[in-house]
């Protein structure tokens, strides 16, 4: 078991104006709600995000809960904390904070998404923000003000690479051990 100390922060749009001209105050808990509000680069430009991310330091996840995504990657960020990218088809994108993948709290601790800081891992491949209120299905055009959410670490943290260790070699000790108490005289 690993203590942890620091959390991770971030700021998400509060008060926005959508490109028809109209405005929204959107809750807090509505921005904490993965998906709800998306990147977006053009279908076109997909591949040099993906390069982008991945010259910065993000590496494809194979073990993942899969959502549709064409690239899932991911980076460590910090001490336990990773930035979780999936890039779809369309071109949309979802970014989350979550413990890394290193721990065994990472299968069921709280994450908080992430816009700006995925933004500026791809902004040298394209280097327009776009935003998309998924559930409004509106474009943002200004972001007014902004919430800033904390995301506290696991009181404990455990790494999973002993445990299935241990494991793996009870497991290798058990199969040994019953197929040596199987051992007979060879007989016709």
């Amino acid at each position: 078991m690993q203590t942890v100390e620091h959390p991770i922060s971030t700021y998400l749009p509060r008060d926005v104006v959508y490109f028809d001209g109209s405005s929204a105050t959107l809750p807090q808990d509505y921005v904490l709600k993965e998906g709800n509000l998306r990147l977006f680069v053009p279908k076109n430009k997909i591949e040099d995000v993906v390069n982008a991310l991945k010259g910065s330091g993000f590496r494809e996840e194979k073990l993942e809960f899969y959502k549709g995504e064409k690239y899932s990657l991911s980076m460590r960020i910090y001490n336990i904390w990773e930035l979780h990218v999936r890039i779809y088809d369309d071109g949309f994108i979802d970014g989350h904070f979550e413990v890394s993948r290193d721990h065994l709290e990472h299968l069921q601790y709280y994450n908080i998404p992430s816009i700006y800081e995925v933004f500026d891992f791809y902004r040298t491949a394209y280097n327009k923000l776009h935003i998309f209120d998924n559930v409004a299905k509106k474009w943002i055009k200004e972001v007014r003000t902004q919430y800033l959410v904390t995301l506290e670490p696991p009181k404990s943290l455990t790494a999973w690479q002993p445990i299935a260790v241990v494991v793996g070699a009870l497991s290798a000790i058990g199969i040994i051990a019953y197929a040596l108490s199987r051992l007979d005289k060879g007989e016709d």
